[in-house]
């Protein structure tokens, strides 16, 4: 099973990559799923931790307990790649609960980079209201702690001046998700 893990800070465009990598695999017969990270745990009130446990023991988080559900699904139905996308602050606790839903998951993780200009500009076309600010700061925040953190391992990719279909072209390029003439691989 292989799991493109989609991360950056908020606003880097985690999500038009996923949509975009989906459409290029669609395209060409190939086989896959799509999950945003954010809809596995968008619940209110949040479950404590004995309300996850008498759901699945031992389990401290409701989005490894969706997505196990969710993957299930998909698994049964044949499928074998998964894009998600994600923040991921702190990627060997996320690598950890994803494991923990789809133990047989061999973990691509690739890091989307801009400048603080440039994510400044994604978040003003996204971000209304009292909390834009307070969104943009967080996200300055976040991409300032990934970019000082070690990328070994992960497929880096700068977004800097390139269209999502040329960024999509590249990850699937580099993971090998399609191969020469468009059939499925």
């Amino acid at each position: 099973m292989q799991l493109l893990l989609i991360t950056g800070p908020a606003g880097v465009g985690k999500s038009t990559l996923s949509w975009e990598m989906s459409a290029q695999l669609a395209a060409a017969q190939v086989a896959h799923a799509v999950i945003e990270t954010d809809e596995l745990d968008r619940v209110f009130p949040r479950p404590n931790a004995s309300e996850l446990d008498r759901i699945q023991p031992g389990t401290i988080d409701v989005s490894s307990i969706n997505l196990a559900a969710i993957w299930s699904t998909y698994q049964a139905l044949g499928h074998t790649r998964l894009i998600m996308s994600g923040v991921m602050m702190h990627l060997n606790f996320d690598k950890r609960w994803i494991l923990s839903a789809i133990p047989e998951a061999r973990i691509t993780v690739v890091r989307m980079l801009a400048a603080e200009p440039t994510l400044l500009a994604r978040l003003a076309l996204r971000e209304f209201g009292s909390g834009a600010d307070e969104q943009a700061q967080r996200s300055l925040r976040q991409a300032r702690r990934m970019a000082s953190e070690d990328a070994e391992g992960m497929i880096v990719l700068p977004t800097d001046g390139k269209r999502p279909a040329e960024l999509a072209e590249i990850i699937l390029q580099k993971t090998g998700w399609l191969n020469i003439g468009g059939q499925p691989s």
